[in-house]
C-alpha cells in the first residue's frame, strides 16, 4: 500500500517481569522471568565477586568447566523453548552464594530466604544479582514433612 510507504513496524517486546534470584540454605532458585530473560539456556556459569558480594548467571555450554544445568532446551529447540523456574541444589553454588548472607532461625515446618532482584543485560544474556539488595523472608516449607508416614 502506498499510504503505509514509509513506516516500519513496532517491534513489540512482551516483559517478562522482575529477574529474581531466591537464596536458602539448601538451593538458590531463580524464576520464570529469569530464564526467559536470559533465553532459556541448557547451561550456564554462576560466577561470585566477593569484593562486591554480586551473582553473575552466564549461559555457556555444556562441555565448559563448571557448566550448571539449567533449562531443558534440549527437548526444544531455542524458538519454542519454555521457561520455567529453576532450582539449583549444586552444594558448592549454594554454599557459596549463601555464605553472603544471614539467615533468620526458622522452626522446622519454616524455611528463612533471600530474595534479590537482578538486572539482565540484553546483550549478552547475562544476569547480575547483588546480595545487597536482597530481601530477607520466611516462607512456609513445602513438600513432604518430617516423619510423615506414605500410605
Amino acid at each position: 500500500m502506498t499510504s503505509l510507504h514509509g513506516f516500519q513496524e513496532i517491534n513489540i517486546r512482551k516483559p517478562a517481569g522482575k529477574a529474581v534470584m531466591t537464596v536458602t540454605k539448601t538451593l538458590v532458585r531463580f524464576n520464570k522471568a529469569t530464564a526467559a530473560a536470559m533465553e532459556c539456556p541448557e547451561y550456564v556459569k554462576i560466577l561470585v565477586n566477593t569484593d562486591t558480594r554480586q551473582i553473575a548467571v552466564e549461559p555457556c555450554e555444556a562441555s565448559e568447566r563448571n557448566a550448571v544445568k539449567f533449562s531443558r532446551a534440549e527437548r526444544q529447540s531455542k524458538e519454542t523453548a519454555k521457561a520455567s523456574s529453576v532450582t539449583v541444589r549444586e552444594p558448592s553454588v549454594v554454599d557459596a552464594i549463601a555464605s553472603f548472607f544471614d539467615f533468620a532461625e526458622v522452626d522446622e515446618d519454616h524455611v528463612a530466604y533471600q530474595a534479590i532482584v537482578g538486572q539482565i543485560s540484553p546483550d549478552d544474556r547475562v544476569a547480575v544479582f547483588a546480595a545487597a539488595d536482597a530481601t530477607a523472608g520466611v516462607m512456609k516449607r513445602r513438600g513432604r514433612k518430617k516423619g510423615q508416614n506414605l500410605k
